[in-house]
């Protein structure tokens, strides 16, 4: 028998969501001093581009980037070395998040760098890497936190542009892509590194429904579960809002290129 593990996540949602919380509060708050700061969206969507070769998820990025953050801002890293860094933090991500069988080699990670390096080179920032934190490289993100709330953002009560919504699998995919672009748009924004994940994610969603022309743009339903009030959202969403307006027709970096998180699987599905 194979568990849906969109409904087992949902059974135990609100002590999941209670746990992020709390592991969210024990996190080290960026403190922005990164000399490398100013390169941080190249190398952003430079983990972007590797993580689609790889073949790796979405959450698997957020949270190589979550470990990128945190371990730049407590070094000094030389130029050379930061595509190397970015591998090592997706390696450690993938560690995490992927199934054993898609976790990379690391002789193909390796292969992936600009300038050769020695597999035991590569092997020992892992080790400096997980000694930095401590071992604990388990971190919530805006994207785990987002899918996992993802089933309960759109109903069939909802009303789009003023009506009610003729075509309700349309509707989802299209805020789903609307998710998708605001997660894009969170992960390489600077101004947004310090929103913890939990906020970002319930703005994230906020700022789709917006977009998308929801109604309510924040129901009762998602004020309750997660604890966030709209007010408390408004700062944060109506920065998305704009960042997306101002993308406008640009491309937006793929950060996913049709992979999905094991939790997101199958969400498409046809409604009954």
């Amino acid at each position: 028998m194979v568990l849906d593990q969109s409904n087992l996540a949902s059974e135990y949602l609100e002590d999941i969501l209670s746990w992020l919380k709390d592991k969210e509060t024990n996190v080290a708050q960026l403190q922005l001093l990164s000399p490398q700061l100013g390169r941080r969206r190249q190398l952003v969507d430079w983990s972007s581009e590797v993580a689609v070769k790889l073949r790796l998820t979405t959450q698997t990025l957020h949270l190589a980037v979550k470990l990128l953050d945190h371990f730049m801002d407590g070094h000094d890293i030389e130029d050379p070395q930061l595509y190397l860094v970015c591998l090592g933090c997706l390696q450690l991500a993938a560690k995490m998040n992927e199934k054993e069988t898609n976790i990379p080699r690391g002789s193909k990670i390796v292969a992936l760098l600009p300038e050769p390096l020695s597999l035991s080179a590569f092997l020992n920032l892992e080790f400096v890497m997980l000694n930095f934190f401590q071992w604990d490289i388990c971190m919530p993100t805006s994207c785990y936190l987002t899918e996992l709330l993802l089933p309960h953002s759109i109903h069939q009560t909802d009303r789009q542009w003023g009506r009610p919504i003729d075509n309700f699998r349309t509707a989802k995919a299209e805020l789903h892509l609307a998710v998708k672009e605001m997660l894009d748009i969170g992960l390489q924004e600077e101004t947004m590194m310090q929103v913890v994940p939990s906020l970002m994610a319930c703005s994230i969603l906020q700022a789709s429904r917006l977009v998308c022309g929801m109604f309510p743009d924040w129901p009762d339903q998602l004020d309750t579960m997660t604890g966030y009030t709209r007010d408390q959202l408004e700062l944060i969403t109506d920065s998305l809002v704009s960042l997306h307006k101002l993308h406008g027709e640009e491309v937006l970096c793929p950060v996913d290129e049709g992979y999905h998180s094991n939790i997101s699987v199958g969400y498409y599905s046809p409604e009954k």
